[in-house]
């Protein structure tokens, strides 16, 4: 059954996984499992570690749709190859490329979300490496990151408090070195409210520009529709240049320490170094990015009513005109619903 699965129908799958990692422009790099604990108001939730020193170079997202997803961009001068838990290789990601093992049934069963149920965890044959992508860039849903068998003891779930209750990790080997993907599985509790990000001023922005706070996601974020007849230059946390807004197009400055941070897998990579060295990341003047300057991620006490957590503002330049966009992240309330008898 494996064998008759065209290259071409796995680079297809591979090029929509491609085009939404290069699409991921405020994904958040902690995405949610999809597996439920007991209550059904709460939830686990995949976590992403760190990466260990070892993989510098190489980007991790991890993001949930239906479930979790691994997104890998590899540009470095070494393929990063990744195992099944028995050790067998089923993806090399690098060099240009991305290489599957079409014999090896985690290949499968990872590609898409209904996999799992048409190929068996045994049912590997002999190795068959082909090119299903022609860039370094794949995703895949990676079992061990499912979260519906994990379980949630009942003193944490009593509790009511975010709470570590197992981990996962996908073995990976840079070059010659072996190392892991690691992370952990959260008991995430029926949320009481969300923080809330929402632009109140933009200046001289205001005639020419859209700027939107991105909510709803992990980690919050900004977007930006220019169309001044200036350049539009946006300043990172550390009031380094970030992003360049103009008639044609985006660019990032790869030197920025902000970029280093928030950087989505597939776009320009960040370049340690002093003056501006700029990328295209978009060739239209729109762009949204995931910003640490409008986000808030602490607990927040229990209140039930609407609460400023924190007053923000990013430097701008149109032309040689100093401004900043300014903001508010707001703590909002969920009224639950009502449970069905």
């Amino acid at each position: 059954m494996m064998a008759a699965i065209s290259t071409r129908r796995l680079a297809i799958a591979g090029r929509c996984f491609t085009l939404s990692l290069l699409m991921c422009l405020c994904t958040p790099a902690n995405a949610h499992g999809g597996g439920h604990s007991d209550d059904n108001d709460a939830t686990v939730r995949a976590v992403l570690d760190p990466l260990p020193a070892s993989l510098e170079g190489v980007r991790v997202q991890l993001r949930r749709t239906l479930a979790p997803q691994l997104l890998i961009s590899n540009e470095t001068r070494q393929p990063l190859t990744v195992f099944d838990d028995d050790g067998r290789a089923f993806l090399r990601i690098g060099s240009g490329q991305v290489e599957a093992d079409l014999g090896a049934a985690a290949f499968h069963r990872s590609n898409t979300l209904m996999a799992p149920g048409a190929f068996a965890a045994d049912a590997s044959q002999a190795p068959n490496w082909q090119v299903v992508e022609p860039a370094p860039h794949w995703g895949w849903f990676d079992l061990r990151l499912r979260s519906s068998d994990v379980a949630v003891p009942d003193d944490i779930q009593r509790h009511g408090k975010r709470a570590q209750v197992g981990q996962w990790r996908v073995p990976v080997q840079l070059g010659d070195e072996s190392t892991a993907i690691t992370g952990r599985f959260e008991f995430v509790p029926e949320p009481r409210g969300i923080p809330e990000a929402r632009v109140t001023a933009t200046g001289p922005l205001a005639s020419s520009t859209l700027v939107r706070a991105m909510n709803g996601s992990a980690r919050s974020g900004v977007f930006v529709s220019y169309r001044g007849e200036q350049a539009l230059v946006v300043y990172g946390a550390y009031d380094e240049p970030m992003l360049r807004f103009a008639d044609s197009g985006v660019d990032v400055n790869r030197h920025s320490e902000t970029w280093q941070q928030i950087a989505p897998a597939g776009a320009p990579n960040y370049i340690a170094g002093e003056d501006a060295d700029w990328a295209t990341v978009s060739t239209q003047p729109n762009y949204g990015w995931v910003d640490p300057r409008i986000g808030f991620v602490d607990e927040v006490a229990a209140t039930d009513e609407s609460v400023v957590l924190k007053r923000w503002s990013i430097p701008v330049k149109v032309g040689e005109q100093r401004a900043t966009i300014d903001g508010i992240t707001e703590w909002k309330p969920v009224t639950p619903l009502a449970k069905a008898e």
